[in-house]
């Protein structure tokens, strides 16, 4: 009896090793499966629709108040359309650029990837590193690492999408990347910089860090092409004609004049318009957590206080970021 149970046993032990060895396996898979999916056939039927060959370049652009993210694409004119638009499920901190490490912020400026910052085996499904801190960033003494777009929608202080829109944007940027791009550039702005909404915060106590990224937005929206970006004098340079380098501690040109070759305004609309079916769908829990703080507050409910004192302890408390496992990456944007 001893010898059969004891050889019971070591079937059993058997048994297990293969179904886990098989799980482990299975996950792998599933995961080069997940960053190798191609972009979905109405994507690339709206490519075609407006005239974009799939290698074409991109750009992408963040919003951090509307919780959007905006995948565009160049025309062979050499102007960008916009493809998709995905909702952010979760983002770190308030409006207002990153300054130290631990502070759950998400960053605002000029960022980009580049192909050694795709981390398809990242442990939130899918990840792509912004280049968080760039040189400017590092003169102005911001610390913190590792900001990445990525999966399962957790943040403290990545820009964090669900897993199924994240396959999605990871495929514009690999891509990208396949297609002999060695740049792609990812500009987070604190909300959709309009008159309005610039008013609307004209009291933020970060909006002395907002004029380039107004003037970026603005250009953009004139244009239709990426705004070039230098940096000088600890400041960033937005479509300068005089060169203008990526030091932030070199002196800036005595004159530097700005070059935006503008769109008609019935073309610029035209690219931006989207096919309904090309908005992806998804949770923006940024902004529920917002609307249901208002709520409360019209209510006048009594326990805002304490919600809010909890909600800034947890932001402010020092917590490792998602991807801060990683190890050993090559150098990002001019690091």
């Amino acid at each position: 009896m001893r010898w059969h149970s004891a050889r019971r046993a070591s079937w059993l032990a058997t048994v297990l090793f293969i179904f886990a060895a098989l799980t482990v396996s299975g996950h792998a898979r599933a995961e080069e499966s997940a960053a190798e999916k191609p972009l979905p056939a109405s994507v690339e039927a709206a490519l075609l629709m407006k005239d974009i060959v799939p290698e074409a370049p991109i750009y992408i652009r963040v919003f951090k108040e509307e919780s959007e993210l905006e995948v565009w694409k160049a025309r062979p004119n050499g102007r960008y359309a916009l493809i998709k638009t995905f909702p952010i499920c979760n983002w770190g901190g308030t409006l207002g650029p990153k300054q130290v490490r631990g502070d759950s912020m998400s960053p605002e400026g000029f960022y980009g990837v580049t192909p050694a910052g795709l981390k398809p085996d990242s442990k939130y499904h899918l990840a792509f590193n912004i280049g968080y801190p760039n040189a400017l960033d590092r003169s102005l003494g911001r610390t913190g690492n590792y900001i990445m777009v990525h999966g399962d929608c957790r943040s403290v202080g990545c820009f964090a999408m669900s897993d199924k829109l994240i396959e999605e944007i990871y495929a514009f940027v690999r891509d990208a990347f396949a297609a002999g791009e060695s740049f792609v550039p990812v500009h987070v702005f604190p909300f959709r910089m309009t008159a309005a909404n610039m008013k609307r915060h004209a009291d933020n106590s970060a909006r002395s860090t907002w004029g380039p990224l107004k003037q970026a937005y603005d250009d953009f929206s004139t244009s239709r092409e990426p705004p070039k970006i230098g940096m000088c004098s600890k400041r960033y340079v937005v479509n300068a004609i005089t060169h203008v380098g990526m030091d932030p501690n070199a002196a800036c040109p005595t004159l530097i004049g700005r070059r935006v070759a503008p769109l008609s305004p019935r073309m610029s609309k035209r690219l931006v318009t989207s096919d309904p079916r090309l908005q992806a769908q998804g949770q923006k829990l940024k902004q529920a957590q917002a609307s249901s703080s208002l709520a409360s507050f019209f209510t006048g409910s009594m326990m805002l206080g304490a919600s809010e004192t909890k909600t800034a302890a947890t932001e402010r408390k020092p917590v490792r970021n998602p991807d801060a496992n990683l190890g050993s990456m090559q150098p990002f944007l001019n690091r």
